[in-house]
């Protein structure tokens, strides 16, 4: 997005962090400005296309004024101190982070799942905001604002800002539950860069045969957890389980299929007879 880049160079040319702050929101408040003066020309022309406006275009740009003024303000309060003071810091900052995502874990889910069942509550102007399933959000503009586009901009801003802090506690030699990684463990992060329906299908096998937490654990946090691991994009797990269901020409277990297949064949090249290497003299 071209907006991004251009907050990129900012922070590469602006010298102290309140003129990057002030010149980003400058940015961000254009390009809002011009987003709205763009579907005031050119009219939504139904409601399925104004639920995708706010869903999806909008919260994109958003988000990013929402993450800067976060960024800025939990750079400018670092305490002094020693290394480890600042450590205790962030790791306090990204308990304020998670406890966000679980003082809306209702909202939170229904956008990583991509539902769809409340989308014309959450996503058509001028809509009944009496309902109990509606967040309380910051009065706003109503021509250019729906009772849930404000939630999910904060949802992806605080999705990058769990993302910038995990970075900075990840440099600093933390693993993501603030434990220090052992002597000689390979700090380069892990990426899945299998296919993400490969990934759907494992997580859904951890989930049916209860191997986290006993099984008191959600898919949602399973999908999370990988997520966050791996550095990938789960969102729309549940459609992904769609198309495994709808699998004809092959297993609808293929990637576990294929997994045990793997490792029986690891242990059988294991168990099997080796000879000798010799060499004529």
């Amino acid at each position: 997005m071209q907006l991004e880049d251009e907050i990129e160079q900012i922070a590469i040319t602006k010298p102290t962090p309140l003129k990057r702050l002030t010149a980003s929101l400058n940015c961000i408040r254009k390009s809002l400005m011009e987003l709205k003066d763009y579907i005031i020309q050119n009219p939504l022309v139904d409601q399925q296309e104004e639920i995708h406006f706010f869903k999806q275009i909008k919260p994109k740009f958003y988000c990013l004024q929402i993450f800067e003024i976060e960024v800025y303000n939990i750079n400018s309060a670092i305490p002094s101190g020693t290394e480890d003071d600042i450590l205790a810091y962030y790791l306090g900052e990204l308990k304020i982070v998670q406890r966000f995502f679980n003082q809306n874990q209702f909202h939170y889910h229904y956008y990583r799942m991509d539902a769809e069942e409340l989308d014309k509550l959450y996503f058509v102007r001028g809509t009944e905001n009496q309902s109990v399933l509606i967040p309380v959000v910051p009065d706003l503009d109503p021509t250019f604002s729906t009772n849930c586009d404000y939630i999910f901009s904060k949802i992806r801003a605080y999705e990058m800002l769990r993302d910038y802090l995990l970075a900075i506690v990840g440099k600093s030699g933390l693993e993501n539950d603030g434990k220090y990684l052992r002597h000689g463990r390979k700090r380069d992060p892990l990426n899945w860069t299998g296919d993400t329906i490969n990934l759907v299908e494992l997580a859904y096998g951890i989930y049916v045969t209860d191997q986290l937490n006993g099984g008191k654990v959600s898919l949602a946090d399973i999908v999370y957890w990988l997520e966050t691991s791996l550095h990938v994009d789960l969102s729309r797990y549940y459609r992904r389980f769609e198309d495994i269901k709808r699998r004809k020409s092959k297993s609808k277990t293929f990637y576990l299929d294929h997994m045990r297949t793997s490792i029986h064949q690891r242990i059988d090249d294991g168990n099997a007879h080796v000879p000798t290497n010799t060499r004529k003299i």
